[in-house]
């Protein structure tokens, strides 16, 4: 059986726009300015926010996400908090800058957390 890791044990990029993942012949994460200690499941949930930002549906983000293992264990209760931290924290954002993308991303937010909220069995 593997070794499980503590969930503060995991370093996380949390900033996955797209300007930040490169892809050519290798994928590389840069601009690691917001570098943190978690859940492993916490950048899938991340990349959720962004996939919807493309254009994604919540159900072809969340297959995506579900690729990573970390994302398919992930505790409901912790994900809907996760959710709706992340909504608030967007709707502030978007409150205090009136970018068209920050409104979009406080929508998205929104959105993920009404899906968290209504599909919490992982």
């Amino acid at each position: 059986m593997g070794h499980v890791r503590p969930a503060r044990h995991t370093l996380l990029h949390t900033d996955l726009a797209p300007h930040n993942v490169l892809v050519d012949n290798r994928k590389h994460l840069i601009d690691w300015a917001w570098p943190k200690r978690g859940a492993a499941w916490i950048d899938p949930a991340v990349l959720i926010l962004r996939l919807l930002e493309a254009g994604h549906l919540l159900t072809s983000a969340d297959s995506i996400a579900r690729q990573f293992p970390s994302w398919r264990s992930a505790p409901g209760s912790a994900v809907q908090a996760f959710a709706a931290a992340n909504a608030a924290a967007w709707a502030e954002i978007a409150r205090a800058d009136s970018a068209l993308w920050k409104a979009a991303m406080a929508r998205h937010a929104s959105a993920f957390e009404t899906w968290a909220k209504a599909f919490p069995a992982r």
